[in-house]
């Protein structure tokens, strides 16, 4: 299980699609247009900003907003807490700094498009693939990462806890299992948390 970033753009219809996909495979995804679970508009709608041209002053009053700073926060919690990027294309440049954030901090990117065609881009190699399609996307994201549960998606940094069997512990030497989702016992067990430090505000 992955913890996933869709960077993409308001605009593009796929998103919510692409969204409600990985979640259907098991993985935790964050949704910028519902980052609290509920639909959001875009911050510039809500203070009649317009996207294509605005001017320098107005944009750099704006993002003095506390609206403005509340959002970027949410996003950039939910990017520090992801471990794998999709870059959806067609997007702007929020969607690619998000995704350029990400690989700077050595996590993984991907490219998707829907589409057939695409523009070319040269620093897309600096991320781990592009691809159109679907199933070559899934076989990418659910390739286990070192370091992080393929179950239930814990970490060292963030392990799962069980009353009378204290925290995880990896089980192999790729680092890719952890100790209560090897056991089936403590797995199922009610008491036992999987991921104690999730926000549940961030991952659906």
């Amino acid at each position: 299980m992955a913890r996933i970033y869709v960077a993409s753009s308001w605009r593009n219809e796929k998103q919510q699609d692409l969204v409600s996909i990985l979640r259907e495979k098991g993985h935790k995804v964050y949704d910028f247009t519902r980052p609290d679970g509920e639909p959001k508009n875009n911050v510039w709608d809500d203070m009649n900003i317009n996207h294509d041209n605005c001017a320098t002053e107005q944009f750099a009053d704006a993002m003095a907003n506390p609206e403005v700073e509340k959002r970027f926060e949410t996003h950039l919690s939910a990017l520090t807490a992801a471990d794998t990027c999709i870059l959806l294309l067609p997007c702007g440049n929020s969607a690619h700094s998000e995704a350029g954030f990400m690989a700077g901090l050595g996590k993984r990117v991907f490219v998707f498009n829907y589409n057939k065609e695409v523009k070319p881009e040269l620093m897309y190699l600096l991320y781990e693939g592009y691809t159109n399609n679907m199933d070559t996307l899934l076989q990418w994201v659910e390739e286990p990462i070192q370091g992080i549960c393929k179950v239930c998606g814990c970490t060292e940094d963030n392990p799962c806890f069980n009353p009378k069997h204290g925290y995880c512990s990896w089980t192999d030497e790729t680092m890719t299992l952890c100790s209560h989702c090897a056991n089936k016992e403590i797995a199922e067990d009610p008491e036992t948390i999987h991921c104690v430090n999730d926000d549940a505000d961030v991952f659906k």
